[in-house]
């Protein structure tokens, strides 16, 4: 892959954008958060609680053994204020003996869907499990399965809704929606289609399609990610800090793939974003500008092959 490069920016510069430009017509974002011990929560008399680990939400979680003949699930309820997409995230604490493989299941408007997390890392955060669209309303929101092929216990401790979700269903920004202006998006690359997004080491990554990730490490890209999406186009992630997903596991939209920093051919952290259909790199600028307004955004083989660079 083609060198990068830093576009430098003050810290003082990055936070006044983040807090005070806001695109005109988009919704602010909203968050719903439900523990465990909150009134909302329900489980079977097989989930125990524990106060043992320092990474949990609040004074304590739920655990189960995991059975593979039924689901037996515990379920957060929420108030949803409106319909529309919303990020959905979930806290726990990790330890090397829980499970591998836990189900959480999403009571999304267009039915459940269930996404696997591995509870043995990454615990003590927000983890996001995508971005999904859900109906106004009270009800069973967000759930934790134990039917799960995994060893370990299976653990329920917190979720969070918020909306707008970076973007539309199906689609999400690779970084928090609050992190950058509008701006920043149609910035031009450097030298071929691509963008380089200015966040510092850390940052949370997300899958801007659902699809299969592959792992990149050179000396260019760095620790990167490979990302073919159900679209057949490849989103290419450049000089993070850390992976969050193995080779060969499948995401969702709005899923974390990993964290951003300044690993590889780069003067400093920033995530290096590209679309590629075959051979062909893609301008990603109108695509991630659709989706921070939330409107549907181009195809990627739609998507101009000269413009956006320098």
């Amino acid at each position: 892959m083609p060198r990068d490069h830093w576009r430098r920016i003050t810290v003082a510069v990055i936070l006044t954008s983040a807090l005070t430009l806001v695109h005109p017509g988009s919704a602010s974002a909203a968050s719903i958060t439900s523990d465990n011990a909150d009134a909302g929560f329900t489980a079977s008399a097989n989930w125990g609680i524990s106060g043992w680990s320092s990474q949990r939400y609040g004074a304590d979680y739920r655990y189960a053994t995991p059975n593979t003949t039924g689901s037996d699930v515990a379920w957060f309820a929420l108030t949803v204020p409106a319909a529309g997409n919303y990020q959905v995230e979930v806290w726990y604490p990790a330890d090397p003996g829980y499970n591998d493989a836990t189900p959480f299941v999403v009571a999304a408007s267009g039915g459940t869907q269930t996404v696997r997390v591995n509870q043995r890392v990454n615990g003590g955060r927000w983890v996001s499990l995508g971005a999904f669209s859900f109906d106004a309303g009270t009800g069973n929101a967000v759930g934790v399965s134990r039917w799960s092929t995994g060893t370990g216990y299976v653990v329920a401790d917190a979720v969070r809704l918020t909306g707008d979700g970076g973007g539309q269903a199906g689609f999400s920004l690779p970084v928090s929606r609050t992190l950058l202006p509008r701006s920043e998006y149609d910035d031009p690359h450097h030298d071929y289609p691509a963008i380089d997004l200015p966040v510092d080491t850390g940052t949370s990554v997300y899958a801007t399609r659902p699809g299969t990730v592959v792992r990149v490490d050179d000396t260019s890209c760095g620790r990167g990610i490979n990302l073919t999406g159900t679209d057949g186009a490849v989103y290419t992630y450049c000089h993070l800090s850390a992976w969050s997903v193995a080779t060969g596991a499948t995401v969702a939209t709005g899923q974390q793939i990993g964290s951003s920093g300044s690993t590889g051919n780069s003067t400093g952290p920033h995530l290096h974003f590209g679309i590629r259909t075959g051979s062909t790199y893609r301008c990603p600028q109108n695509y991630l500008l659709a989706i921070y307004d939330q409107v549907t955004p181009p195809a990627a083989a739609a998507l101009p092959t000269t413009g956006c660079y320098y």
